[in-house]
């Protein structure tokens, strides 16, 4: 061949190309990502949080003195102190008496006190409270105190009427401190009426 040979077909631009759009390969791949992003979509509507999740303590089980799982439930009054803490954690034993003290000034009727030993050993943890009024139960591995969000030791929740009314982080002299005034302002507050029956 020659360079002036005209046997050499001609190239078009046509022929070297991509496929014309709107094909019915074109057309598949849209209607999919389509599809792919109402499915997307509606999952996320169906799944996206909603506001702050509710706390649910009434599904978490304890562990008494003999391993015996105790269901959190049976063990909140009408206002009850969910304390945790452990014998490990020195502003822990610090608190602990004035705690009891003034669960037994304000007395049981008036408010219920849960001791949850955190990661405790049973022994040394019934030993150190030592007062049978208040038993202590046993959270091994932070599953009810997760449902409080709790991160640290001492901790201690005010729960009225199965809502949580207020919180309390790190140690608290129970005797002159404003967690004090904090809860019996909570126990004076006059009670909300009940729903009437159905």
């Amino acid at each position: 061949m020659t360079e002036n040979d005209d046997s050499t077909p001609a190239l078009h631009p046509a022929s070297t190309s991509a496929p014309p759009r709107g094909g019915p390969g074109a057309r598949y791949l849209q209607a999919m990502i389509a599809l792919g992003l109402s499915v997307g979509l509606t999952l996320a509507l169906l799944f996206w949080p909603r506001g702050t999740p509710e706390r649910r303590f009434e599904d978490g089980y304890l562990l008494d003195e003999a391993g015996a799982p105790v269901a959190l439930a049976s063990q909140l009054a009408p206002a009850t102190l969910v304390h945790f803490w452990a014998t490990w954690c020195p502003p822990c034993r610090q608190e602990i008496p004035s705690l009891l003290e003034f669960a037994g000034e304000v007395g049981r009727a008036r408010l219920g006190l849960v001791l949850v030993a955190v990661a405790d050993e049973r022994d040394r943890a019934v030993k150190f409270v030592g007062n049978r009024q208040y038993p202590v139960l046993f959270d091994p591995v932070w599953d009810v105190a997760r449902r409080f969000r709790t991160r640290q030791l001492p901790e201690t929740h005010l729960v009225v009427d199965g809502k949580l009314v207020a919180s309390f982080a790190g140690a608290s002299d129970w005797r002159s401190s404003a967690v004090r005034r904090t809860v019996l302002a909570h126990l004076a507050a006059p009670a909300r009426p009940s729903d009437p029956a159905r």
